[in-house]
């Protein structure tokens, strides 16, 4: 009997402890002991036990970082502070060490310099301030000046404009990007991201006025010259592009995201030898890299005829990417190639080969296909501002199908800096098919311009006052009541803003319901809108229940 209680004390007081505590705990143990699997292990049962503990979180990262995963450890970082505990201002520091590991030290700075920002008395201070004393000596750059407490700093602002910059929003990098330069005009690489945003969206004047006045901030900042050399590039200044083209190949970078940068700069340029160089000298520093640099590094020995060698890093960004697919495509490639297939020209983008994308005939569905790829949006933005004028119109279709913000903000743009009329008027068309409101000095239709005048500013307002004040209140009230039911329970799968396009779509459905039934064509006249508008909202509406 006494052995029995002894048993069952022991599981109890088991069973007690094997809370989140318990497996932090033991975690620690193992990671003090260099057990790293079983530590990992520990940690991720404590999150299993309490998801929402932000400790656990910690230090799950910090036995990542511990095993050399600093993107995995940052990973699990940026959720703690983006979720679970905005105020643990030390996750920073960590994100730090962790960024400074990965050598990339730009982002280390941003990282130590938040925190500082946000907790300039915290018990890693000293310790922000050494790990940003070394950085400057790696970058060989002054130290920044920042305000202590300063919620919205340059840094935040920056990585904001840089992920617009990878997806694709342009223009809405160029405002961020701006403010910044304003703000703080040493901050230099908000000035190179600047340069690339004009050089974008077509703007090539600016984009070489702004790399003109980052170089007269520092003669030798590699990522401006590096942008110098694609615009001259472009300008077809052979004879400049050429001194600026030897005095390039004679670098060597130590930072690893410089060498990344003159790689590809030399491979975009027709230096493949040069980007090959480079990119075998990043992959074989040990540091981790992504899929696409494989492929780019890929490319880059494939055209300087190295063949054997692209195929193996093709592998190799196969391993690390297997769904996209990409490197199966170009391994197929080289075969096809060795079967006597003519090979069109690869160029340096992340994406499979050959990839026939007609914007200037694309459908919705086809649009949907390619919406997201940035090089893309900057052919389309490109095209708007040199294309020939047949190209213009294609481009402004192909925008109205797309009908995200950032298309809204191109054709707004375009529509008040061209001179050509009837441009203007497909401009008005594009965005009358976006559903966006018309310009200010653009001619309104008849029931628009009467509902502005009587303060008919939403659906509600117009519904009463073309309905219901008409004297059809059975369709007005009918309207209302589904216009409610859309609100709270029916999710759009389109952006559709403008009043009327709602009101129209609604009408639409209520004689479809009651046997009155209208064609969508008359309602958009009536209201002022696109009949493509209207189909949109009908849509939409359609996935409530009518009956």
């Amino acid at each position: 009997m006494k052995h029995n209680k002894s048993i069952l004390k022991k599981t109890t007081v088991v069973d007690f402890k094997q809370d989140a505590a318990f497996f932090v705990d033991r975690g620690t143990r193992f990671l003090n002991r260099y057990d790293y699997e079983k530590a990992l292990r520990s940690f991720r049962r404590a999150i299993e036990l309490e998801p929402t503990n932000a400790e656990c979180y910690c230090h799950l990262a910090s036995a990542l970082a511990e095993t050399g995963q600093f993107e995995a450890s940052n990973d699990v970082l940026y959720e703690v502070i983006e979720k679970w505990d905005t105020s643990m201002y030390e996750v920073y520091y960590y994100m730090a060490n962790n960024y400074a590991n990965l050598e990339d030290y730009q982002m280390a700075e941003e990282m130590a310099i938040r925190y500082l920002q946000e907790d300039s008395k915290g018990i890693y201070r000293a310790d922000a301030e050494e790990l940003l004393d070394y950085i400057y000596f790696e970058l060989d750059m002054p130290p920044r000046h920042f305000l202590p407490g300063e919620k919205e700093d340059v840094y935040s602002k920056h990585e904001r404009a840089r992920r617009s910059l990878e997806e694709g929003r342009f223009l809405e990098a160029l405002d961020i990007l701006k403010e910044i330069v304003e703000t703080d005009p040493s901050f230099l690489p908000a000035w190179n991201n600047l340069s690339l945003a004009y050089y974008y969206v077509g703007d090539f004047q600016k984009a070489m006025s702004t790399i003109e006045q980052t170089l007269e901030k520092e003669q030798g900042n590699l990522h401006a010259l590096c942008n110098l050399a694609v615009l001259l590039s472009h300008h077809n200044r052979t004879s400049e592009l050429i001194v600026l083209m030897d005095m390039l190949k004679k670098v060597v970078p130590f930072h690893p995201e410089n060498t990344y940068k003159l790689a590809t700069t030399m491979g975009v340029l027709g230096q493949h030898d040069e980007a090959y160089a480079h990119y075998q000298r990043m992959l074989k520093s040990g540091r981790p890299h992504e899929a696409c640099t494989y492929h780019y590094a890929a490319i880059s020995a494939y055209l300087s005829g190295r063949k054997d060698q692209a195929l193996r890093w093709w592998q190799k960004a196969k391993q690390m990417d297997p769904e996209a697919g990409v490197a199966d495509q170009y391994i197929q490639m080289v075969k096809n190639e060795r079967e006597g297939e003519t090979i069109k020209p690869i160029p340096y983008q992340y994406n499979p080969p050959q990839k026939e994308v007609s914007w200037e005939k694309a459908s919705f569905s086809g649009v949907e296909d390619f919406k997201n790829d940035p090089m893309i949006r900057a052919s389309l933005l490109w095209a708007l501002q040199h294309g020939r004028d047949e190209v213009k119109f294609a481009v402004l279709q192909t925008l109205s199908l797309i009908g995200d913000d950032e298309a809204e903000t191109a054709v707004r743009q375009f529509y008040h800096s061209t001179d050509n009329q009837q441009l203007q008027k497909l401009a008005l068309l594009a965005l009358a098919d976006m559903g966006a409101a018309m310009p200010d000095n653009a001619q309104k239709s008849a029931a628009s311009s009467i509902a502005h005048q009587q303060g008919a500013e939403s659906v509600e307002e117009a519904i009463r006052l073309f309905m219901i004040q008409d004297g059809r209140a059975a369709a007005g009230n009918w309207c209302l009541q589904f216009w409610q039911e859309h609100q709270e329970f029916a999710k759009s799968q389109v952006q559709v803003r403008k009043t009327f396009a709602w009101v129209a779509a609604l009408e639409y459905v209520y004689g479809t319901v009651t046997g009155e039934k209208q064609s969508q064509a008359s309602l958009a006249q009536k209201y002022g809108v696109s009949v493509s508008t209207v189909a949109k909202c009908v849509k939409v509406l359609l996935m409530l229940d009518f009956k």
